[in-house]
């Protein structure tokens, strides 16, 4: 019996499915993050290899990479799989195109918001994207923009921050000392990933009724909405009712959050009227798909 693994390697952790062609789940795995340009090379290896410790030997892989932005990318993944998979036939994506697949049926648009973010659809055949960037130059709405925003208001005066802010923040930095967390921020081989786990005070605070926490989602929406308008106009012009799919662990924080983004959406475009659901699928389970379309379909890089 034939054996699909998808990987779903992003910016805070890598996760591993194994399936068999019965859909019977034979393994799963996960660790740290594996961002082909962020995280460094000898740490993304070895976290490719623990995700996959245990994992069968498969027939087709398909690794869904945050980072991969062009075909000497691709390259690299599909080289880093060979080294765990020697025998099966290789594929690699970028990780938004695992968050598409996996998607609620009917999906027009999925908005990704883990550490980083974007926008992505299907036009015809093609998978079509919108954002991005990184943190530093785009990356609306994502776990890094909230825990950002949280921090700057931590640092602003840690005596009065909630329990929750606090927690989070040495959680992160396994320190309460304003130094010691700066230094620690510039020195972070991957600071996007590092300051994104700050967000997750916001569900707390947020259900707490906290001014800052709503300020912050005040802030930082907007301009996600405003990529999710320009992507329907490029890429969807004509619809007018839309189902949009949520995917990435900032949208699981607080319903706020979603309430909030409907909000900015129908302020947006108030003509189109807009479904939002939450990823029903791991982004993983996307990417066994995409490994079991290599048995009809000629693989990328292998």
């Amino acid at each position: 019996m034939r054996v699909f693994v998808g990987l779903d390697c992003g910016g805070s952790s890598t996760r591993v499915l194994a399936v068999a062609e019965d859909g019977t789940r034979l393994f799963q795995g996960s660790s740290g993050a594996a961002n082909l340009v962020s995280t460094h090379p000898d740490k993304l290896r070895s976290h490719l290899r623990k995700a996959a410790e245990g994992c069968p030997t498969p027939n087709a892989v398909c690794g869904c990479f945050a980072g991969l932005i062009d075909e000497e990318q691709r390259n690299q993944a599909v080289s880093l799989l060979r080294e765990i998979f020697p025998t099966a036939r290789l594929r690699a994506e970028p990780d938004y195109v695992a968050a598409l697949y996996a998607s609620t049926p009917g999906t027009d648009v999925c908005v990704v918001a883990g550490t980083g973010s974007l926008v992505t659809s299907r036009v015809a055949s093609e998978v079509v994207k919108s954002g991005g960037g990184g943190y530093l130059l785009g990356d609306e709405g994502s776990g890094f923009r909230l825990g950002c925003a949280a921090l700057r208001h931590y640092l602003a005066d840690p005596a009065t921050a909630s329990p929750a802010l606090r927690q989070a923040v040495e959680d992160a930095f396994h320190t309460a000392v304003e130094s010691k967390i700066v230094s620690a921020v510039y020195q972070a081989p991957s600071p996007g990933g590092l300051i994104a786990r700050i967000a997750k005070a916001l569900g707390p605070d947020l259900a707490s009724g906290l001014p800052y926490a709503s300020a912050i989602l005040d802030a930082e929406l907007p301009p996600l909405a405003a990529v999710v308008r320009r992507h329907i106009s490029l890429n969807h012009p004509n619809k007018t009712q839309m189902k949009i799919c949520l995917a990435g662990g900032i949208w699981k924080l607080s319903k706020q959050i979603s309430g909030r983004f409907h909000e900015f959406l129908k302020a947006e475009m108030p003509n189109i009227a807009f479904e939002l659901v939450r990823i029903a699928r791991a982004p993983q389970e996307g990417a066994v798909e995409l490994a079991k379309e290599m048995t009809t379909e000629t693989s990328v890089g292998n």
